[in-house]
């Protein structure tokens, strides 16, 4: 049940220059991504990618490529999936020719930025879903050293549960002044 209210703030938080630590389950903004993507990328442009999506898990990174790769066709914006599962090579490849908008899982996108796979000089948006379950998954450090890459642009951290103490912690590391909505 998306809870639009909470999505129109991360909106409005997000349009205003603010990285946004939301939340909310899966369910509740899984809609509204691509709303949030195209407020970044509205068109498509050669080279770099402008919004990197990190998924808790391969299925979940498939099921937001596919909404996003609808939800933006109209556009024609350039989608790629990164995934364990998926070709390396390919992958790395599909990267380098351009790419709008990666959505991947965190050990995979990493391993392929650090394999100068894509620059992220012009990234607009960087988001990353449900970071609760990917700290107890131990892909801490690979968002983490993604997140110290990144020009400035607007991140967006998604949690069902922000009370935790460790998450707490991590996200003032990453981002100092994140904004909470929930």
């Amino acid at each position: 049940m998306e809870n639009i209210d909470l999505t129109l703030r991360i909106g409005k938080a997000l349009k205003s220059g603010h990285s946004v630590l939301g939340v909310a389950a899966l369910e509740e903004y899984k809609n509204k991504l691509v709303e949030w993507i195209t407020l970044f990328v509205p068109q498509a442009e050669e080279g770099s990618p402008r919004a990197i999506i990190i998924a808790s898990s391969e299925q979940e990174a498939r099921e937001i490529h596919e909404l996003v790769t609808i939800g933006t066709r109209n556009l024609d914006l350039t989608v790629d999936l990164i995934t364990e599962k998926g070709k390396k090579l390919q992958q790395r490849n599909d990267l380098f020719d351009g790419t709008e908008i990666i959505v991947g899982t965190a050990r995979r996108i990493c391993e392929m930025y650090f394999q100068n796979g894509f620059n992220v000089s012009k990234l607009r948006l960087f988001a990353v879903l449900e970071i609760d379950v990917q700290m107890r998954q131990g892909l801490k450090g690979y968002i983490l050293r993604l997140a110290e890459s990144l020009p400035k642009c607007k991140q967006l951290l998604l949690t069902k549960n922000a009370d935790d103490t460790r998450i707490q912690e991590y996200i003032e590391e990453m981002i100092p002044a994140i904004q909470l909505i929930e």
